[in-house]
């Protein structure tokens, strides 16, 4: 179940517990990762020797759970922050995953060229001034037709409840508090940059359509990361049901965006030279 390792390195007793049996338990991030997994399902790639990279890993999640589901892969993550390469490296650790690996940098500093067959980079390039060096690099580290998958938010933005700007207000929050240096993309915004960098767009989509930004506005307007565990757990049924609605539900305008890229097989750029 995607996200149920992360027990491991969870202090929480009671989150520890809600990891083992339900996996990811923070919504917004469940949707996210639900639709990548779909996206890569749609790639057919599962019974094939990939070479697997995500760029910007965090903690580990999607890494370490591709890693396990699909053990004639090798999977790599590359992190800025040694504290989530850390806790990356002692979940693989505990569950002898032997066809993964870490290392540590900066994405405009991305050293792979001509190695991967797929590559995600998620709700990352939003916090990176100098996103064209990121995606550039990105489409240099993957294998000619190789398949680039990144999410970021959206512009514009699906509207959003009431309750959600009441409750910035009264904490003091803003969107700049993610660490965001850019609103999001839209469709023109991704074909321009992926183009520019040497790719072309397979596809693009919009999620958190109007299911997936309700459950994200009710996860933040219950508390988003510290929610009172009574009330959220009595809500993440219903949270989870507006999740897999999201899933399933192609909205045309969302919170957030999905791109598929692919860089031009070899033959195909020395054609267009």
């Amino acid at each position: 179940m995607y996200g149920s390792e992360k027990w491991v390195v969870e202090e929480h007793q009671l989150k520890r517990w809600a990891y083992r049996l339900f996996g990811e338990i923070a919504v917004p991030g469940r949707i996210r990762n639900n639709h990548v997994l779909q996206a890569i399902r749609r790639l057919k790639l599962h019974k094939k020797p990939v070479k697997f990279l995500d760029a910007g890993s965090g903690k580990g999640d999607l890494s370490i759970h591709l890693a396990r589901k699909y053990p004639q892969w090798e999977v790599a993550g590359y992190e800025l922050e040694e504290s989530k390469i850390s806790k990356s490296l002692r979940i693989a650790e505990h569950f002898d995953v032997r066809n993964v690996k870490y290392e540590r940098g900066r994405l405009e500093e991305l050293p792979y060229a001509d190695s991967f067959d797929l590559v995600t980079c998620l709700d990352v390039l939003e916090h990176i001034e100098d996103d064209r060096t990121v995606i550039r690099r990105l489409f240099r580290s993957l294998k000619p037709g190789g398949v680039l998958i990144i999410t970021a938010p959206s512009v514009p933005q699906r509207k959003h409840l009431s309750l959600v700007h009441r409750r910035e207000q009264r904490i003091g929050f803003t969107p700049a508090d993610y660490g965001h240096v850019r609103d999001g993309y839209g469709k023109d915004d991704v074909k321009e940059k992926f183009e520019t960098a040497g790719g072309r767009v397979q596809d693009s989509y919009y999620t958190f359509g109007p299911f997936g930004t309700l459950a994200f506005d009710i996860s933040f307007v219950i508390g988003d990361n510290q929610p009172h565990p009574a009330l959220y757990a009595t809500l993440f049924p219903f949270l989870v049901a507006l999740g897999v609605a999201d899933l399933h539900y192609i909205s045309d305008v969302g919170s957030a965006i999905l791109a598929i890229g692919v860089r031009p097989p070899a033959e195909a750029t020395d054609r267009g030279n």
